[in-house]
């Protein structure tokens, strides 16, 4: 609906020192009646960060006329006036505007005189308006404006409140003047617009922004500009905060993507700044609204080991250093304000955390307490920590976490604007896994009855839980959207399921079960060491039976049948086991990193495989933390998944480009594990053991003779 926040120039600032010498015209100020004082240009140039400029961004507002008049103490550039030197003259003959009409005139003056300070803060101690002489004229405000003696004008809070009141206070209505508009608009950047104002002559002018719906990067009200005498270019400047949102990835580095897995913690860090402008407001609200992805959950503010912090630093380069900052206690309170306020539900725009200043000027009283005060140049950062959670999604489009800034966007005025939305990216990878023989029939078919357990580089074992994927798809102006959700039932899944296909055009799979990290033995309640013991009693079991009789081993109810199942049960929220085809459901939630697989269940007549490591490594782009490539690395080879592929680039074999960039997309690592067929040796009591018989009886039959033959040999000699 508006515009950005601007503040005067320079320029402005000159000419207000040179022509708000609005002073009530004498003899010795002659008009220079040959000057073409009509139909002059004002120019408002647009500044880096703002958005695009439009002709009814303004309303113009002719306060006063005049006619150029030289004063023997101001040197000119020239002879004459004209509108390309008009900061070497003044006003003379100083007269109502086309904005106020003559009924309005006398209201107008009486007002000014009865303002209070006291209400209108602007004004300082006294009401200049209403001393030392009644106003009678227009010459008379005029002079006000000026300074009272026409050399010190009065300071953009005067001037910014003179105008606030006049238009929303007063009572008087002013009236917009015509003045065409010249737009200019570079599309390629917007900084370079420009909006030019003809105006009817030499005067004093007014531009305040109109409410009209404007489009753009902030959401922001200008301050009011004033304009005066001739032909002028005004220089807007941005004056609006800006937020930035970062992973800390440790002490040092601070990145826009990173991966973690379920159950891990991710430390965010919120930075805000703070506009140019912010002395002039009285009191400034500010806002940070940051929403967590659905598989992200903000960790209690009042966790003594991962807290919620909000500090402010004086500067940017104290900031990055995390130096000379002023930690804000939450219950702090200045004048009776609270520093912030921190809520995690129940918020207007459902976003998962909003840290609240009231009042962030109010901090500027604790400056003499703490050192540290809040000026255009602080800089406010928020850090807390998020944990992943297992409904996390697996490779794209990743989880992404927003921030947006909510600030006060009008210095005379209540109101608030939004900065754009920030992203960061958290991605989490899964495995795609395939149980296969050695021999020609499991090959290709699989083998069915492999178990692993998967640990990381600490030697904890992963916690898995069955769930359902819903894969819904629907038709969207941009193209196909997919949007993917786990239920812990499939019966949840299919009613899902079911009620999206009740939309238009909407495509829905359900697939499962797939297997969902939900945490790692040593961080939860189970420890390695109690896992590691039922492997190992699964292992004794698995001995107990076989070394049983068939009959046991086929009946269900025997006791080392029941011993076996009992075993296995109590491993069943750590296995990956293969089943038909030797699949292994897909194994969903992984950080990058080191892990290893142990097969603790081997199928008959093969030979277990021993623990082997992989590893998973991510790359990320710097600048907008989209994930750009997966390299998987196991038994000395590495694979590694992207988007695109360049021609002609080797793949492993048999892959397709196609299929490479599904796997990426998805965050799944194919992998095929090989159990070796066991050799095929003899029983005990079988026909294979009878070679071995008679070749030993012959060994002990030749020894024999040949002791008996050497004996006698010996005996002869």
């Amino acid at each position: 609906m508006k515009t950005i926040k601007q503040t005067l120039s320079r320029m402005l600032a000159l000419a207000l020192a040179f022509l708000l010498t609005l002073t009530v015209p004498v003899p010795a100020l002659a008009a220079n009646a040959d000057a073409n004082t009509e139909n002059l240009k004002i120019t408002i140039h647009n500044n880096k960060g703002l958005p695009k400029m439009d002709s009814n961004q303004f309303k113009v507002y002719q306060l006063f006329t005049g006619t150029p008049a030289k004063d023997p103490g101001i040197s000119t550039e020239g002879a004459k006036w004209d509108a390309s030197n008009w900061n070497n003259w003044t006003l003379a003959d100083i007269q109502w505007g086309q904005s106020i009409s003559e009924g309005q005139q006398s209201a107008l003056l009486t007002a000014l005189q009865k303002l209070d300070p006291a209400e209108q803060l602007w004004l300082g101690d006294t009401n200049p308006f209403a001393e030392p002489t009644p106003l009678k004229t227009a010459a008379d405000v005029a002079a006000v404006l000026a300074g009272g003696d026409g050399t010190h004008p009065r300071d953009n809070a005067f001037m910014q409140g003179f105008a606030s009141w006049l238009l929303d206070e007063s009572g008087i209505a002013l009236t917009a003047i015509a003045a065409p508009c010249e737009t200019y608009n570079d599309d390629a950047d917007a900084a370079n617009d420009t909006l030019t104002y003809t105006v009817p002559g030499t005067g004093y002018y007014l531009f305040a922004e109109t409410a009209s719906e404007h489009t753009g990067k902030y959401d922001a009200v200008s301050e009011y500009i004033f304009a005066v005498m001739g032909d002028q270019d005004i220089d807007l400047k941005a004056s609006v905060p800006d937020v930035a949102k970062d992973i800390v990835k440790d002490e040092t580095t601070d990145v826009k993507g990173d991966a973690a897995g379920v159950g891990e913690l991710v430390q965010f860090k919120l930075t805000g700044t703070l506009p140019e402008n912010f002395g002039d407001f009285a009191t400034y609200k500010y806002i940070f609204h940051d929403t967590l992805s659905a598989g992200l959950k903000y960790v209690s503010d009042t966790d003594t080991v991962h807290p919620l912090t909000v500090t402010v630093y004086p500067s940017q380069a104290d900031a990055e250093k995390k130096q000379n900052g002023v930690e804000v206690a939450q219950t702090v309170t200045v004048d009776g304000k609270k520093g912030y306020t921190v809520t995690t539900s129940g918020t207007a725009d459902q976003c998962s955390l909003e840290v609240v200043f009231e009042d962030l000027k109010a901090l500027q009283q604790k400056a003499e307490e703490t050192g540290v005060g809040v000026s255009a140049e602080s800089y406010v950062v928020v850090t807390y920590w998020a944990e992943v959670t297992d409904q996390a999604i697996v490779g794209l489009p990743g989880n992404p976490n927003t921030v947006e800034l909510e600030f006060s966007n009008d210095p005379n005025h209540e109101g608030t604007g939004k900065t754009e939305k920030k992203n960061v990216y958290v991605y989490a990878f899964g495995l795609d896994l395939t149980k296969v023989g050695s021999d020609s029939e499991h090959a290709k078919a699989g083998l069915e009855g492999a178990g692993f357990v998967l640990k990381d580089a600490d030697g904890n074992y992963a916690i898995f839980k069955n769930q359902w994927k819903l894969e819904v798809t629907k038709s969207a102006d941009v193209g196909e959207t997919k949007q993917i959700t786990f239920y812990d039932s499939e019966e949840s899944a299919k009613a899902a399921q079911t009620e999206a296909l009740g939309e238009e055009g909407a495509k829905a799979e359900v697939t499962g079960p797939v297997r969902r990290l939900t945490g790692w033995t040593g961080t939860t309640g189970t420890t390695t060491a109690s896992v590691g013991t039922a492997i190992d009693n699964y292992k004794d079991k698995k001995k107990a039976f076989d070394k049983a009789s068939s009959d046991d081993q086929k009946d269900p109810a025997s006791q080392v049948s029941k011993d076996l199942a009992e075993a296995k049960a109590a491993l069943s929220g750590y296995l990956l086991e293969s089943g038909k085809n030797g699949e292994i459901p897909d194994v969903y939630g992984l950080d990058d990193g080191k892990y290893s697989l142990q097969e603790v269940i081997t199928p008959a007549g093969y030979n277990t495989m021993a623990e082997f490591g992989i590893t998973i490594s991510a790359e990320f782009d710097e600048t907008t933390g989209k994930l750009t490539q997966v390299t998987y690395t196991h038994d000395g080879k590495s694979v590694t998944y992207k988007e695109t592929y360049g021609l002609g680039e080797a793949l492993p074999d048999g892959e397709t480009q196609e299929d490479m960039i599904a796997h990426f997309k998805a965050g799944l690592i194919k992998d095929t594990l090989v159990n070796q067929k066991a050799p095929l040796l003899p029983f005990t009591g079988g026909r294979g053991t009878m070679i071995f018989y008679i070749l030993g009886a012959a060994l002990i039959l030749g020894a024999v003779v040949y002791l008996v033959f050497s004996s006698r040999r010996a005996k002869k000699i």
